[in-house]
């Protein structure tokens, strides 16, 4: 018996239509600071391989987040670099509960691979005067990086003659990245920045007696949604911790030195 080659094919096209299809995956946007993005990439791959839902990660400066998501980004969870930026969200978009503390910093003073220097003493008077070439430092009317850097430098008394020197960056990456490219020989980011780069060695660990608590904070933007509740508490759980760790980043009791901060 023959069979009607045009009946087949709408057979086949039936059966294409009817056929029943994949729900989309759900989506967790992620708005975290810059220099948390290596690890919540980290983290976001590890998700991915046990659960269904597909973590969007939008990484940039504390500050330029905060004001995204005032004027209706789309994000369910603010992990921020600054207590300030965090208040701010809680007044903007009024997150139904207190943000969490989740991970600590701690920072470090870097200069590029190649650099002659192998250790910098900040209880050292020579360093009033940080010597010739540009200095990077993040701006602390921008980003959170720039506000501890300040009250490091400014612990010591250094602050003004460095800025005299420096160029001021808008994020964390950008104060490592010239650093890396040789166009500042010497800049101060955060211990989990330097970890990322072989283009960079320490010089210095910088104690935490010099400057505010260095404290990321996340909360929750998005409540109604178990998936996102999931995930967030995924990000300071045990599966986690080692993955804070590889990157730099520590528990809060652990987050900075606190004796024997120099590079020897």
């Amino acid at each position: 018996m023959k069979i009607n080659f045009f009946y087949l094919i709408a057979l086949t096209l039936l059966m294409a239509v009817c056929a029943p299809k994949k729900a989309p995956k759900q989506q967790i946007t992620i708005f975290c600071a810059a220099s948390l993005a290596p690890a919540v990439e980290e983290i976001r791959h590890s998700w991915e391989k046990t659960h269904s839902e597909e973590i969007i990660v939008n990484a940039a400066s504390s500050g330029t987040l905060a004001r995204q998501i005032e004027n209706g980004a789309e994000a369910d969870i603010f992990l921020s670099a600054s207590r300030e930026w965090m208040e701010y969200i809680a007044r903007a978009a009024q997150p139904g509960e207190p943000a969490k503390s989740i991970v600590g910093n701690s920072l470090v003073a870097i200069v590029p691979v190649g650099s002659a220097m192998d250790a910098l003493n900040f209880d050292s008077p020579e360093l009033a005067d940080p010597g010739s070439g540009l200095i990077a430092l993040a701006d602390p009317g921008h980003v959170p990086l720039g506000k501890y850097t300040q009250e490091a430098l400014a612990f010591y008394g250094l602050y003004e003659q460095w800025s005299e020197k420096a160029t001021l960056t808008n994020d964390a990456r950008s104060t490592l990245r010239l650093v890396e490219l040789g166009e500042a020989v010497l800049g101060i980011v955060y211990l989990s920045d330097a970890k990322s780069s072989e283009k960079i060695k320490i010089v210095a660990h910088i104690p935490a007696k010099c400057h505010s608590q260095i404290a990321y904070e996340a909360v929750i933007i998005e409540h109604d949604n178990a998936a996102v509740r999931a995930f967030f508490n995924y990000l300071s759980g045990d599966a986690t911790k080692s993955i804070w760790e590889k990157h730099g980043f520590l528990p809060l009791r652990k987050s900075i030195k606190s004796e024997g901060e120099f590079v020897k």
